[in-house]
């Protein structure tokens, strides 16, 4: 009898490992198919959404509109100089200088009824009607000038000879300072530079400074360094990215120690290809763009134009927006 009562309690017990393990058996099963299920379903939703991304990049307006980000992100990086992306220079925008906050193709205009450019910020006009003048424009009725709404007269003091490197002082400077203090305008002065090196920079802006005695100057004292592309025996031409730098940083470290503010007249490219920005980014920049510029760098004068028409001057002459 005892026997049988074990064998019961044995085949109990062997019954019952058999009904769960069974049951575990089935829960195993059943969440592999549930999990199965979910991640059938999150890979349909990757493809998806993967078929949509291959329909939008189709689409025109969407393709438009990732060239336009893409395009926007580049110019943050890079100054783009030439046709993207074909036939195009990448300049690598430098880090330790100051950046404008212009949008170049909208901020800056002629607004209706008026005769010369601007900038306006958030809808509201700022910056000062400018010229620059030289013994070029011969005389100049600076009454009429003032009349016609200009703030601020850029005068040539003088420029280095091209060939000789001899330093010469604008035939009409001393008239045109005169004349245009006279009438209550502000006159920033610059010279023409044919510098070749430190040396001859710290010369130019020594020779302007000895010409500025008894003028008030409220203004900066510019030094305007180019290649000079219709003239074979510039004697500037020729020379490194590393010497005009220098002559450059020789006259406005002068004008500095004067008591003066330097500031760099300049194109685009010849900000970019023939000096070291780095070196030069702690002064004040006047940039020379005829066309919409693409410029990052703090910008305090804006030349637009080399052909303006001004009341009291006889044929054309530079027009500025000076925004300082």
């Amino acid at each position: 009898m005892e026997s049988k009562k074990s064998r019961f309690r044995l085949l109990f017990i062997l019954w019952t490992l058999f009904i769960v393990i069974a049951a575990g058996l089935i829960i195993v099963l059943v969440k592999k198919l549930v999990g199965h299920k979910e991640v059938t379903g999150l890979h349909q939703q990757w493809s998806e959404t993967l078929t949509e991304k291959i329909y939008f990049e189709d689409d025109e307006e969407v393709v438009e509109a990732i060239a336009d980000n893409y395009w926007r992100y580049l110019n943050m990086a890079y100054i783009v100089v030439g046709d993207y992306p074909d036939n195009c220079i990448l300049v690598k925008i430098s880090a330790n200088v100051e950046r404008n906050d212009f949008d170049w193709e909208n901020d800056f205009y002629c607004p209706e009824g008026a005769l010369y450019w601007k900038r306006f910020k958030d809808g509201e006009p700022t910056g000062r009607i400018a010229i620059d003048v030289s013994e070029y424009q011969n005389e100049v009725d600076w009454e009429k000038v003032k009349a016609a709404g200009v703030e601020v007269a850029v005068i040539r003091a003088g420029f280095r000879g091209y060939s000789n490197g001899k330093l010469v002082k604008d035939e009409k400077f001393d008239e045109n300072m005169k004349g245009a203090q006279a009438v209550g305008i502000e006159t920033p002065v610059y010279f023409f530079s044919e510098a070749v090196n430190r040396e001859e920079g710290e010369q130019e802006a020594k020779f302007v400074l000895d010409m500025l005695k008894g003028y008030k100057i409220t203004q900066p004292i510019i030094i305007d360094t180019e290649y000079i592309f219709d003239v074979d025996n510039a004697r500037a031409n020729d020379i490194s990215e590393d010497d005009r730098t220098a002559a450059v940083v020789g006259f406005c470290e002068t004008i500095k120690e004067a008591g003066y503010t330097p500031m760099v007249y300049a194109s685009r490219d010849q900000f970019i290809f023939y000096m070291n920005i780095d070196d030069i980014g702690d002064y004040e920049f006047w940039l020379a763009a005829y066309d919409t510029p693409v410029f990052p760098y703090h910008t305090e004068a804006y030349q637009y134009t080399p052909s303006g028409l001004v009341d009291g001057i006889e044929g054309n002459v530079d027009l500025d927006v000076w925004m300082r």
